[in-house]
């Protein structure tokens, strides 16, 4: 009859996926066994339910674990990407790419759970087929909000751990995934708010207090420290430059291959040393705000530290040529003589380095210098 609605037609357009797309999704079992084994473990989960009782718990004990039971109620598509499976759900998009619309029992699409857990993998996968020419799947994914009027970009405001980030440059790494999800969010939802009234750089501030003031005490207390050794450093340098009594005849060696080397790396060593310590000095003096730990900081932080290490290296190379040219006064050597000398000055520090690398032990130089350029 005309004015009628139709129930059933009306109430499956508002479903996430309907029936007979489920049924295709099923089918790729024969695809998939991993998959079947997810479908099986759904189709048991009410009866598993059914059977576990918890006693003596609290009310907090008891919603994690019923939160976790519900996550077997997802499809196998959400549950690989809170898994980080990465090429399970890529082959699942590629087969299948109408289950990018499948919702888990939060109410969440695939690109929200990725960045609520902040896998990059995924959400670099869902995002190739989001934007260009050749886009795949719908824009609405961006537009998607949960209960609690959150967008995609206050997901990404939320912290992260990454265990082979340094703990001060954690910051830096969430700016850039906050600063990530932020090119890709629609414009008119950048500012948007949620039911607590707050925009996603105010959710992102208010959940890094903490991480920036551990970040701040950190790098402060490293540059206290840096500096007060590159101060003595520098001041224990002023050593007799070699030759320059009388009473060695010291005037011979200036054209020597071991007075060149040491000229060269004293001068370089003490201009690396002076840029450690006012680099380092600035490090205790800076504001820290936030946006600072974005390039400003890890910036500082990469030249105060590579010039460190090149001051050491160069003012060892001085204090060895300073020590050759002591004792052996320029003349020249054979290679009874050099080799012991070589190996007294050497061995011991390669011995504890390979064996530090033997048993695993990092001092975190090269991945703090990845880490700063990202």
């Amino acid at each position: 009859m005309t004015g009628q609605v139709d129930k059933s037609t009306s109430f499956s357009a508002h479903k996430p996926i309907v029936d007979d797309e489920y049924d295709k999704f099923v089918y790729a079992d024969e695809v998939f066994p991993t998959i079947k084994y997810l479908n099986q473990v759904k189709r048991n989960h009410k009866k598993t339910m059914a059977l576990i009782k918890i006693h003596d718990e609290s009310d907090e004990e008891q919603e994690s674990f019923d939160a976790r039971l519900l996550r077997w109620n997802d499809s196998p598509l959400i549950i690989g990407a809170k898994m980080g499976l990465y090429e399970f759900v890529e082959k699942i998009l590629e087969v299948y790419p109408q289950s990018v619309s499948i919702l888990d029992v939060q109410g969440k699409n695939i690109i929200q759970v990725a960045i609520s857990l902040g896998n990059q993998k995924i959400f670099e996968l869902v995002k190739s087929k989001l934007t260009g020419r050749n886009a795949v799947f719908p824009s609405r994914l961006l537009y998607a909000r949960d209960n609690k009027k959150n967008t995609i970009l206050h997901y990404a405001a939320e912290v992260t751990v990454d265990v082979e980030v340094v703990g001060a440059l954690q910051m830096q790494k969430d700016l850039q995934w906050f600063e990530k999800v932020e090119t890709l969010i629609p414009r008119d939802l950048q500012y948007s708010r949620n039911m607590e009234e707050m925009t996603a750089q105010e959710c992102f501030s208010e959940n890094h207090k903490n991480m920036a003031r551990k970040g701040k005490e950190q790098l402060t207390q490293l540059g206290q420290t840096c500096a007060s050794l590159v101060a003595a450093f520098v001041f224990a340098s002023s050593i007799s430059i070699p030759g320059s009594d009388d009473s060695g005849g010291g005037g011979n060696i200036y054209s020597k291959t071991a007075f060149i080397v040491f000229k060269n790396a004293f001068v370089f060593g003490l201009s690396c040393a002076a840029t450690a310590l006012v680099l380092f000095l600035s490090l205790v003096t800076s504001s820290y705000r936030e946006r600072e730990f974005r390039r400003s900081i890890p910036t500082k932080l990469f030249f105060a530290v590579l010039s460190f290490v090149l001051a050491l290296i160069s003012l060892l190379v001085a204090f060895a040529c300073n020590i050759f040219l002591q004792i052996y006064n320029g003349r020249r050597t054979g290679a009874k003589e050099l080799i012991p000398f070589v190996c007294e000055l050497t061995v011991f520090p390669a011995f504890v380095w390979f064996l530090l690398m033997y048993r695993g032990c990092s001092f975190g130089i090269i991945s703090l210098f990845k880490q700063v350029w990202r």
